[in-house]
């Protein structure tokens, strides 16, 4: 079975400029950053540069990322890590292994994608690719080189009015910095209490949105949220939604 287990990363939370709220930090031990499959028994290799990568695999990845996301988004990608998979090894390693549902990649690549803005901000993606280089899994990042609506990226405070006219108020709101080993910003999580927000790939209008959810009521037992989605491209709503979580 597939699970994703998670890099420890340091968290900052610092107040919202622009907004009213008190000053005041805190260091949160773990978070999401890119995810590593567990093959059970079996540890993938893990390459440390593209040079860990047979040339003929790299060429190909190179110019499919080059059409996909343009010369100039392209530059902004840096590689992050991986994982290589040996087929054989694993299933000699981990026999329940040919009880998978999902096709086993040969390569997990990650990278991170270099965002506008000030404080820098990365926003981490990750591509499956078999051992000839072909596709099993696309990178979640848009196809920018087909895309002449991907030119002005949104940060989410530009899109607080947006929000707060479908009842997300940005009273109190402090916002969260997470930061990679070279201190970069990876991602960041804004809060308004009971209120957190994520940049996450959206694949089906292939774009990158800001989500927003909130908690509406919590007894202990039972959460109630809302949600909304922008695109952080556009700064239109792609959908609103309500969940219920029970602990």
């Amino acid at each position: 079975m597939m699970k994703n287990t998670h890099m420890a990363r340091l968290l900052f939370l610092t107040c919202l400029l622009q907004l009213t709220c008190s000053v005041f930090a805190e260091v949160i031990p773990e978070s999401f950053g890119h995810g590593m499959v567990s093959f059970g028994n079996y540890q993938p290799k893990e390459p440390k540069s593209l040079a860990d990568i047979p040339l003929p695999v790299l060429e190909r990845l190179t110019e499919h990322l080059k059409r996909r996301l343009g010369g100039v988004q392209y530059a902004n990608l840096k590689f992050a890590g991986g994982q290589l998979i040996d087929a054989k090894e694993l299933r000699r390693t981990e026999p329940n292994s040919k009880n998978y549902k999902w096709e086993i990649p040969a390569y997990i690549l990650h990278f991170d994608l270099e965002l506008p803005g000030t404080p820098k901000l990365i926003f981490p993606a990750e591509i499956w690719l078999r051992s000839d280089a072909s596709t099993i899994r696309e990178i979640n990042l848009p196809a920018y080189a087909n895309s002449t609506d991907k030119q002005v990226f949104h940060s989410f405070k530009e899109l607080m009015s947006t929000i707060a006219r479908k009842g997300f108020l940005e009273k109190n709101m402090a916002y969260e910095l997470e930061y990679n080993e070279d201190g970069t910003i990876v991602k960041k999580g804004l809060f308004e209490k009971n209120m957190t927000v994520r940049l996450e790939y959206n694949e089906k209008f292939d774009t990158l949105a800001w989500e927003f959810t909130k908690t509406v009521s919590d007894d202990g037992y039972t959460k109630e949220m809302k949600s909304i989605s922008v695109n952080a491209y556009s700064g239109k709503i792609i959908k609103t939604w309500k969940s219920r979580a029970i602990r």
